[in-house]
């Protein structure tokens, strides 16, 4: 097994509807940083996967409103950054496919605070 990493980043605004009072619940935006990492058993052009298929995904975030993309709004899901790494992680698993496992996303809200999705081992 082989495994890479990718980091990257989007721009975007959210607002979080906490039940208590918090500067959360004022719509702000981030720099958001992603890092990605992602194996395979085998190479496919010598890679484990193109990391602009990473990218691609990543970038449908970048200058929006979090709150209004379907994947929120939908479910009524929170847009914090651990909401927000399990999301990614789910459509960067369906856009590489099953030879490539997406292993762990980090989402970076701020240089302190960061949210990690990782997969589960049977």
């Amino acid at each position: 097994m082989i495994s890479i990493e990718y980091s990257c980043h989007f721009d975007a605004a959210h607002q979080l509807a906490l039940p208590y009072d918090s500067p959360c619940n004022r719509r702000h935006g981030h720099r958001y940083t992603v890092q990605i990492c992602a194996s395979a058993d085998r190479l496919e052009h010598g890679m484990v996967v193109d990391y602009n298929i990473l990218k691609q995904v990543v970038a449908e975030f970048d200058h929006c409103d979090l709150n209004e993309r379907s994947e929120f709004s939908a479910s009524g899901l929170q847009t914090t950054a651990e909401n927000i790494a399990t999301v990614l992680a789910e459509k960067i698993q369906a856009a590489v496919g099953a030879r490539v496992t997406i292993e762990e996303v980090t989402v970076r809200e701020t240089p302190r605070a960061a949210a990690r999705w990782r997969r589960e081992r049977a």
